[in-house]
């Protein structure tokens, strides 16, 4: 199970499985007591629901109301731990607006494509149907090999069949 830990020295508050070290200054980290938990609202029922705005929030009144006084405590290293998880905060949503960019990016390219295809569907000039047919090559030759010249003349420049009026074109 995850334990919520905290660091005495720059006062990073986290929830660890394996590692027992803070990961900003390398000091042990201590097991945060569960009444602390409580009291500052830190990793409950509605933690991951938070604005990071709010959970920074509660972290600080964590650290200013418990850790200040402790002589191991460093504001210096609170303030670099804290500008530096902003900074990784910044990163990981400039990094997932990205990804979402790329998504969007390859839908739109998706959509395009099968916009393209669907538009470039040939339609009756009477009816408007899609449902068409190539007028094939043997079909021609049968009718010019039956009827001679004249059998082929309703073919003659004629690719598209429609199924449903019948019309050439």
């Amino acid at each position: 199970m995850n334990q919520v830990m905290y660091c005495e020295v720059c006062g990073k508050v986290c929830c660890m499985f394996l590692s027992k070290k803070c990961k900003f200054c390398r000091t042990k980290m201590k097991l945060l007591p569960e009444d602390m938990k409580y009291k500052y609202h830190i990793f409950v029922e509605d933690w991951f629901k938070c604005s990071d705005e709010e959970i920074i929030q509660r972290k600080e009144n964590f650290v200013m109301g418990e850790l200040q006084a402790n002589p191991l405590f460093s504001m210096e290293e609170y303030n670099n731990q804290v500008n530096k998880q902003i900074q990784i905060n910044k990163q990981i949503a400039e990094y997932e607006m990205r990804k979402l960019l790329e998504r969007q990016s390859k839908n739109i390219v998706r959509m395009q494509k099968v916009s393209d295809k669907q538009n470039c569907i040939p339609r009756c000039p009477i009816c408007t149907s899609s449902n068409i047919k190539k007028v094939a090559m043997t079909t021609r030759a049968v009718k010019t090999a039956a009827f001679g010249v004249a059998g082929a003349v309703d073919d003659a420049g004629k690719t598209y069949q429609c199924n449903n009026c019948g019309c050439k074109f």
